[in-house]
């Protein structure tokens, strides 16, 4: 595995872990969640973006995915 790649997942499980965490879900609805909406992928791909913040920050932004497709955490 790449050192980009290591990196990438390393923005997953925080953003997972915080995710998990501020929504007071467990590890396995959230995963659910995450699986529903492609939340990984979209860390994944935006990554080059998301990195230049914090772990916050791109919480955020899942939080903005999630709201602009009718989820509310």
């Amino acid at each position: 595995m790449s050192g980009y790649n290591i990196d990438v997942a390393d923005m997953q499980c925080w953003v997972f872990r915080m995710a998990q965490s501020k929504w007071k879900m467990s590890p396995s609805d959230c995963a659910e969640l995450f699986k529903k909406y492609d939340i990984l992928g979209f860390i994944a791909d935006c990554y080059d973006i998301l990195h230049l913040n914090s772990y916050e920050c791109a919480l955020h932004d899942v939080e903005t995915l999630l709201k602009n497709r009718g989820v509310t955490v």
